[in-house]
């Protein structure tokens, strides 16, 4: 079985995935707690399920290269890029700074860089 974008809304998924994780009470607090959430799919259509696993990549692209390419980029353009699984997703620092700063006034893009610069003295 393929499931490609022209079948994908054929297809549904019907189960229970486990994911692990951590929290604290608020951002403050000492104490952390470990919990498993058990996501159940009751015939979910897996064109749901593909566009929220999208969603950080999207998110990624316009807070990296997007931003940095903003004026490059034609209304309704189609960019292609590969998909990463998020543990594995390696974010180029430097694309990251010139994202950063893109959104910033002269004044303030010197002194995050000014605070960027003192991390490293």
């Amino acid at each position: 079985m393929e499931i490609t974008n022209s079948n994908v809304r054929e297809y549904t998924v019907t189960g229970s995935w486990s994911v692990n994780g951590s929290m604290k009470h608020d951002k403050d607090s000492v104490e952390s707690k470990s919990f498993t959430l058990d996501v159940r799919f009751d015939n979910v259509p897996i064109i749901d399920v593909i566009n929220k696993a999208l969603d950080p990549t999207k998110i990624q692209w316009v807070n990296g290269p997007g931003r940095v390419g903003f004026a490059k980029l034609a209304d309704k353009s189609v960019v292609k890029i590969d998909f990463k699984s998020p543990g594995r997703t390696v974010v180029d620092p430097i694309e990251e700074i010139k994202a950063r700063a893109a959104g910033m006034d002269k004044a303030a893009r010197i002194e995050y860089l000014k605070g960027i610069l003192a991390l490293v003295e």
